[in-house]
């Protein structure tokens, strides 16, 4: 089944599933308006980098980035051509997500038919590109976007050489790997990887054919980087290249590894690996429970009522119940795409298995299909490399990497768990059973999403960028800041916000005078403070905010008193509190409020000299 094609070819009747899947997305815009992002976390950066880049700064050194140049001067041309705005960032989200959509659906087609393909593009939609936390629109970084579509654009240009088997389609998936590595690295390591196997696989077994195929990837998808990023080093340096954006992975500081490993399930790695069984397990007992139920729908009808053919089913029917419910014994974080890596490599196996058998028989046909079947499988493993102890539709960054992966899961349930049953009978049924699960999962979840937009992004901040919709603390803190920056300040002075929040800045047509966005725990080095401490002094910076932004995920879990201890104590002997932001403020000049409290604040420091006066 793996080395067969879809029975049905794209046609003009697939028009009709994208327009349910456009329909789709429409809807849950209209439901999510204006409420993607979170003023707070990540946003800042991602709107500010791009402008400041566009006002003449340099990406790592005037300004630290810590993911490829490519995003970020994506964006500043944005800038350029329109305005800096939030609806510029919202507008070129939106129309990523369709053209993401549109490739994954593409892409789907190649291994099954309309339905599987459509309902995997509206799962994606749900679960991936709508989420409230990590979204398509206004992502936690722009990098990881554009990272997911030039990797699925390389798996698709790799899919059309195995078709073609014509050199150009090769060039170019080596281009769009290139691309995939310049926003986001690993997302660039997922792409070659799938180009080495596609080269491996299309070149077998003539090592010369596949050194061939394997220079003429590889020298557009490294050698383009390379050229990219030398051109940046000639102008920073290679000391700041390497070792401030952690491009390479170098000089990661702890407590960015602690957060990746407790994220991820590093932490306890056994433990991660137990909970994927366990839930590969729930999920067998799940495949237990459909097969049963559609033996007996299959079967209502049948003239044999003999208690053996009644019992049978039934019998699988509580082993499959007592599967789920003992699986659910005191693990409550099992979810249903945990066990997707090991589902993914047995894909792998099965397609390879396919791939060698069909190598050996030659059906041209049937080993192409085999062959893209593992490029499938090879992409969505590595796709899931940073997340693959812990694959779940939580956290910003799994969105961006579950699109292949969700194709492979539908593929599972859709398509390869009817072939269980010999009857063609219970196949059809089994087919409608998972379908309508599936399709009743994806309604739950579209629901959910939208209740959950309309219910918690209620506070609407009109600001000089355009209105943004967010949960009322953190609106109300960000809403009454910006009013104290535009009474207070003019624009394109300087005005500093630590650690995060420099969405601020964004939103008032003010400038950020330091050269970090973020200042996680473990990002700056004492020269690094120092020279922070420098910026802000020689600037004579009027305003630092410093906003209420536990960072307990990296271990250390206040700014000033944790981490940065140096800076916020230069800030202190310089400036004073001269005002409070935000619902967890009982007055204006609150000093009761500490950083990781669980009210939102934000603090406004002015300096000792200025003249913005003290808030009454």
């Amino acid at each position: 089944m793996l080395s067969s094609p879809p029975a049905d070819a794209i046609d003009r009747r697939d028009a009709r599933c994208w327009l349910l899947i456009l329909a789709s997305l429409a809807a849950g815009l209209a439901a999510s308006w204006q409420r993607w992002g979170i003023p707070l976390i990540d946003s800042g950066r991602e709107m500010n980098v791009p402008l400041r880049l566009l006002r003449g700064e340099m990406l790592y050194s005037d300004v630290r980035y810590i993911y490829g140049p490519l995003s970020p001067y994506a964006n500043a041309a944005l800038y350029g051509i329109f305005h800096p705005s939030l609806g510029v960032l919202w507008a070129r989200g939106i129309a990523t997500t369709i053209l993401i959509l549109a490739v994954v659906y593409w892409i789907a087609r190649q291994i099954a038919g309309r339905f599987p393909a459509t309902l995997a593009c509206l799962a994606i939609t749900w679960v991936c590109a709508l989420k409230a936390q990590g979204n398509y629109i206004l992502p936690y970084a722009y990098s990881g976007l554009d990272g997911c579509v030039f990797g699925l654009a390389t798996l698709a240009l790799l899919i059309q050489f195995a078709r073609k088997k014509s050199f150009p389609w090769l060039l170019a998936a080596g281009v769009a790997a290139a691309l995939a590595g310049l926003a986001k690295t690993e997302m660039g390591i997922a792409a070659v990887g799938t180009g080495i196997a596609s080269a491996a696989l299309e070149g077998y077994p003539r090592g010369g054919r596949i050194a061939a195929r394997l220079a003429l990837f590889l020298a557009p998808a490294l050698g383009l980087q390379a050229l990219v990023l030398e051109w940046f080093a000639l102008r920073v340096g290679w000391h700041t290249l390497v070792y401030d954006s952690y491009l390479f992975f170098v000089h990661t500081p702890w407590q960015l590894i602690h957060f990746n490993k407790v994220r991820f399930g590093l932490d306890q790695p056994w433990r991660s690996l137990w909970l994927m069984i366990a839930s590969l397990i729930r999920l067998i007992g799940f495949a237990g429970l459909l097969a049963s139920v559609s033996i007996l729908w299959a079967r209502r009808n049948s003239n044999d009522r003999s208690e053996e053919i009644v019992a049978r089913p039934m019998v699988l029917l509580g082993v499959a119940l007592a599967v789920i419910a003992l699986t659910s014994l005191g693990l409550s974080d099992l979810g249903p795409l945990l066990p997707l890596p090991i589902l993914v490599l047995a894909l792998i196996a099965a397609g390879l298995a396919c791939y060698w058998r069909n190598a050996r028989m030659n059906p041209q046909s049937a080993r192409e299909q085999a062959t893209v079947f593992v490029l499938l499988g090879v992409f969505g493993f590595g796709s899931l490399g940073r997340i693959l102890f812990r694959v779940s539709t939580g956290g910003a960054l799994s969105s961006l990497l579950l699109p292949v992966p969700m194709v492979l899961f539908i593929y599972i349930w859709v398509v390869l768990f009817p072939l269980l049953f010999s009857s063609p009978g219970t196949r059809a049924v089994s087919r409608r059973v998972v379908s309508a699960v599936l399709i009743l999962s994806v309604l739950v979840t579209a629901v959910t999403v939208s209740t959950r937009y309309q219910k918690k992004f209620t506070y609407a901040m009109s600001t000089p960028r355009g209105t943004w919709l967010t949960v009322p603390d953190l609106g109300m803190g960000f809403d009454q800041a910006l009013h104290f920056i535009e009474a207070n300040t003019a624009r394109g002075d300087a005005v500093a916000v630590l650690p995060e929040g420099s969405s601020l800045d964004f939103l008032s047509d003010r400038r950020n005078p330091l050269r970090d966005e973020i200042f996680l725990p473990g990002m700056l080095t004492v020269e690094d403070e120092e020279h922070a401490i420098a910026q802000l002094r020689d600037q004579r910076v009027p305003l630092i905010f410093v906003t209420n932004r536990s960072t307990q995920e990296f271990g250390q879990k206040a700014f000033g008193v944790d981490y940065d201890q140096r800076l916020m104590a230069w800030i202190d002997q310089n400036y004073k509190v001269c005002s409070v932001f935000g619902p967890g403020a009982t007055s204006k000049l609150d000093a009761s409020l500490v950083i990781g409290d669980p009210t939102f604040f934000i603090r406004g420091y002015c300096r000792s000299d200025g003249k913005i006066p003290l808030a009454r």
